[in-house]
C-alpha cells in the first residue's frame, strides 16, 4: 500500500471514529427526532472532518497529497457531510431504539461507502496536484 493510500485510509477510518462520537452525542442530544439528529449529526461532523483535514492533514501527507487544491477538499468534506446525513438517517431507520447501536451502525456505514467512495473514484484528492509523468520529448 502507497503512502498516499495509506493516508486515504487514515482518512477513512478517524472519520469513522470521529463520527461514532458525534452521532453518539447527536443521538443524546436531539433523539426524538430522526431527521433533526441526522442533519446535526452531519453538520457537526462537518465541522470537525473539516478541521481535521486542515490541520493534521496539511502537516502528514505525503508531498504529492499536500499540494491538492482547497476545492478539492472542499468536495470532500461535502461528499463526506453528505454522506453522513444518508448514513445517519438510515441508521437511525434501522436501530432507532439504541443510541449506541445506532451511532455505530452510522459508523460502520460510513466508514465502508466512504471509503469504496475515497478509493474508487477517478480523481482521488490529489487532482490538481502537478503531473510528475515527463512527456516524451522527439528525437531529433
Amino acid at each position: 500500500m502507497s503512502a498516499s493510500e495509506t493516508a486515504l485510509l487514515a482518512n477513512v477510518l478517524v472519520g469513522s471514529g470521529i463520527l461514532f462520537v458525534i452521532a453518539y452525542l447527536g443521538n443524546a442530544l436531539t433523539f426524538s427526532n430522526r431527521f433533526v439528529n441526522a442533519l446535526v449529526t452531519a453538520l457537526v461532523f462537518a465541522i470537525f472532518y473539516a478541521a481535521l483535514i486542515y490541520t493534521v492533514d496539511t502537516t502528514v501527507l505525503p508531498p504529492e497529497l499536500k499540494e491538492a487544491t482547497r476545492d478539492t477538499w472542499i468536495q470532500m468534506v461535502l461528499m463526506a457531510a453528505g454522506l453522513v446525513f444518508v448514513l445517519d438517517l438510515i441508521a437511525n431507520f434501522i436501530s432507532f431504539s439504541n443510541r449506541f447501536v445506532s451511532a455505530l451502525v452510522t459508523a460502520v456505514l460510513f466508514a465502508v461507502l466512504f471509503g469504496v467512495a475515497v478509493y474508487t473514484t477517478e480523481n482521488p484528492p490529489t487532482t490538481g496536484v502537478p503531473s510528475t509523468t515527463q512527456t516524451p520529448q522527439p528525437a531529433p
